[in-house]
């Protein structure tokens, strides 16, 4: 069976489904701002972000990716 990539699958929902990307990329960013003004404020660069129902987990001040939490599988 063919594996279809991650990036594959965004492209698609982007162009064929009407994913606003830069929509999703803005709303995870305004989710976590209070957060990393508080990191920034300890010279924190590399740090995971955990809310109720995901971590962010940031590398070098960029969100690369995010996880269930595990306070949501309680």
């Amino acid at each position: 069976m063919i594996r279809v990539s991650d990036h594959a699958v965004l492209r698609f929902l982007e162009r064929e489904g009407g994913l606003d990307v830069e929509a999703v990329r803005r709303a995870l960013a305004a989710s976590v701002a209070r957060a990393v003004v508080a990191a920034e404020a300890i010279d924190g660069r590399d740090y995971r972000i955990v809310t109720d129902t995901s971590t962010f987990v940031v590398v070098s001040g960029v969100v690369v990716t995010v996880l269930p939490s595990r306070r949501a599988r309680r």
